[in-house]
């Protein structure tokens, strides 16, 4: 069996999504939710401070980006997990453009070796049919 994983992602939520071969339904084999991915920047920087109140002229986006990259370092350990317990063979990424990038800087290269393809587009929000409808029929 040639089992092809579908991540859809963007940083603050993420659904993999299992198909054995083309043209099959998607069948979701799971689901991840940052919500710090969601937080306005200045509240991060509250809690990392520990005060409780975020200031006005604290925007910046660090502490956005670390969210990001840490829920794309758990997904990227949760894919390099599936592919050395031989649950997928292929690999397919939809993601928002901002963090697609940075998820596939955290995929180690066996993994990354089993990518096909990518879509930057943010399909968090879609249900299943509407996913499958974004993706190329080979999938």
């Amino acid at each position: 069996m040639t089992a092809t994983w579908i991540l859809v992602a963007d940083s603050s939520r993420a659904r993999i999504f299992s198909a054995n071969k083309a043209h099959q339904p998607l069948h979701e084999i799971g689901r991840f939710e940052h919500p710090e991915g969601r937080a306005k920047a200045r509240d991060l920087l509250a809690e990392q401070q520990g005060n409780g109140s975020g200031s006005g002229d604290l925007e910046c986006d660090a502490p956005r980006r670390n969210e990001a990259l840490s829920f794309a370092r758990e997904l990227a350990e949760h894919l390099r997990m599936g592919r050395t317990q031989g649950q997928f063979e292929r690999l397919y990424i939809a993601a928002a453009p901002a963090f697609l990038g940075l998820l596939r800087s955290k995929l180690d290269t066996p993994t990354s070796q089993l990518l096909v393809d990518t879509l930057d587009k943010d399909l968090t929000q879609l249900d299943v049919d509407a996913i499958r409808k974004h993706l190329p029929e080979r999938l």
